[in-house]
């Protein structure tokens, strides 16, 4: 989930970024991350976090996800998440890391939208693990530029080692089976700090 969220503010940044080592923060109101979660192999639930927020300083971006904004529409099912999938009291937030080479793309004075892939180190319950995120990135003016993946960011419970706490969650709810692969997608704005 964060890997999506950190490539997007990633990609959003190279093509706003130019030739200028600008600091940017991402649009909190204008951005959404969202994830599906299946269970007894045809049952699929749209699930989001409520909370985003980010930056990018000289090429080096940063995505926080606060776990606790996790939204389920249950809430006994929020709370069983946070507890046995995110190790909430111990982990407060997903991160997402990259570094933005601002040469890929000399945008000065180009608007519009554009293809990229961008590798982020995503952070999930003390677990990190590289992925590579598809996004269209579409720079709307010098100071404002919006990525959204082009498809769903794959991630792996076995990668991030949250194997363990989806098979406590399909016992607890009586549930035949949880897919281990959960699809995440994103839109992020940022803005450049005036």
């Amino acid at each position: 989930m964060l890997k999506s969220l950190l490539t997007a503010t990633a990609a959003a940044l190279v093509l706003s970024a130019g030739a200028h080592a600008d600091d940017w923060t991402l649009d909190s109101e204008r951005s959404t991350l969202h994830f599906v979660s299946v269970k007894n192999d045809n049952v699929a639930e749209i699930h989001r976090f409520t909370e985003l927020t980010g930056e990018m300083n000289d090429g080096e971006l940063k995505v926080t996800i606060p776990v606790a904004s996790l939204d389920t529409a249950i809430p006994i099912r929020n709370e069983r998440m946070l507890e046995h999938l995110f190790n909430a009291e111990e982990y407060a937030n997903v991160t997402a890391t990259a570094s933005i080479p601002t040469e890929i793309y000399d945008l000065e004075t180009a608007t519009g939208t554009l293809p990229v892939v961008v590798p982020i180190k995503v952070f999930i319950a003390g677990e990190a693990v590289e992925v590579d995120a598809a996004l269209q990135v579409t720079k709307l003016d010098a100071d404002h530029v919006v990525a959204t993946t082009s498809q769903p960011v794959l991630i792996s419970a076995k990668e991030f080692g949250l194997v363990k706490g989806i098979n406590k969650l399909q016992e607890i709810a009586g549930l035949q089976a949880i897919d281990h692969v959960i699809p995440v997608t994103f839109t992020v704005q940022f803005n450049r700090d005036i």
